[in-house]
């Protein structure tokens, strides 16, 4: 378990205040029919947080909550011997990764949960064998780093902050909508009616805030796991093949949506740079091509 395993914990916290808040509204619905404790139904619901490391629970209910889908039979056949090679370097007899596919035009991955690999279908369909292997090598080694443990806790206690904060707005519209049909006809429903659409407001963009505010700390404390996630793709032995994928990042091909994306790129402001999830792609290489450096002279 590396540091970065440690530090995600602390979006985690960030999300407690706000969870507690919204599953105590879930709470109070549920206790409207059946009789449960306080205590003990929260206790439940944060106990549920270990169906995202639970196999079967990842293959039914995790891809689908990622917005990501099952790879078809060519997806699978470029990505199974990949995924055994480099499990086999990192000396797991068994492996048991769950493979998904997020539709992007990105060259992207990420690994959620206690098993789940995904790659885009950009990577899948333009990136070389030795390329995608080292993109495999750096997911699974957020795996082998417990990197996505605290990671997907907090994808869980965010479920029910993002349905309270969906229902806040849902209700503040409705709340104008009325407002725009009975306040022309009668004037005196003009203060109640403001009152509670912007009470409706404040508590949808309350939980919102929370939810960004946890984003923002899981991209600043999830450089550090690009960086050890890399290093050890590096100790895999897969480093030249994830510097080679890296560099589509750097110096993409220049075809017409690939030059609109780097545009966008180049006008970053500061801001979004500081709170990127993760760090330069060329920073990344630099610290690859060193660290193999350091292997070879110490052959």
């Amino acid at each position: 378990m590396e540091s970065s395993a440690f530090s995600a914990v602390i979006p985690v916290i960030a999300l407690l205040p706000a969870w507690i808040v919204s599953t105590s509204f879930f709470w109070w619905c549920f206790s409207l029919i059946f009789s449960v404790n306080f205590f003990v139904f929260h206790c439940i619901v944060a106990l549920g947080a270990g169906l995202m490391f639970f196999l079967p629970a990842q293959r039914l209910f995790v891809v689908r909550l990622l917005g990501t889908r099952t790879p078809n039979a060519h997806e699978m056949e470029r990505l199974a011997p990949l995924i055994k090679i480099v499990a086999q370097s990192a000396r797991l007899h068994t492996p048991r990764f769950i493979v998904a596919i997020d539709e992007s035009n990105d060259v992207n991955a990420f690994a959620c949960g206690g098993h789940i690999l995904v790659v885009s279908s950009y990577a899948v369909q333009h990136l070389s064998d030795a390329e995608l292997t080292g993109v495999v090598a750096h997911e699974m080694s957020h795996h082998l780093g417990a990197h996505t443990v605290a990671l997907s806790i907090g994808q869980w206690l965010s479920l029910p902050i993002i349905a309270c904060a969906r229902l806040g707005f849902f209700l503040q519209g409705t709340a104008l909508r009325i407002e725009h049909a009975l306040v022309p006809r009668h004037e005196y429903f003009r203060i109640p009616s403001k009152l509670i659409t912007s009470l409706f407001a404040a508590i949808a963009w309350i939980f919102q805030a929370s939810l960004l505010s946890a984003h923002i700390l899981n991209n600043i404390v999830g450089k550090n796991a690009e960086f050890q996630a890399d290093a050890r793709a590096v100790t895999l032995g897969f480093g030249k093949q994830l510097s080679a994928a890296l560099s589509r990042f750097s110096f993409p091909h220049q075809d017409a949506q690939q030059e609109s994306r780097t545009l966008r790129l180049a006008k970053k402001q500061w801001h979004e740079k500081i709170f990127s999830s993760h760090p330069e792609a060329r920073t990344r290489i630099a610290r690859i091509e060193a660290q193999l450096r350091t292997q070879q002279q110490r052959r």
